[in-house]
């Protein structure tokens, strides 16, 4: 499967540990991208098959799939 991006939130109460919950994300397959502790947020891309591993990892609050979208071209016949 393609790799995709991922979107981890962190619990509240591991927020201070939110570096080693990322090294174990990476132990498990998540390339990592960003840490935002602030947000308790670990941003990173992987396989799409390894998401349900990554819920298993302590100190994981949710695991989702990075939304993304495209506008399409600007076009005078198309209203954006």
């Amino acid at each position: 499967m393609a790799d995709i991006g991922m979107v981890i939130m962190v619990d509240k109460d591991r927020r201070a540990d939110i570096d080693q919950v990322a090294k174990s994300l990476q132990a498990k397959g998540l390339q990592i991208q960003e840490t935002i502790p602030r947000f308790r947020t670990i941003l990173g891309t992987s396989d799409s098959s390894l998401a349900q591993s990554f819920k298993s990892v302590e100190g994981v609050e949710t695991v989702r799939p990075q939304a993304t979208f495209q506008l399409p071209e600007m076009d005078e016949k198309i209203p954006q």
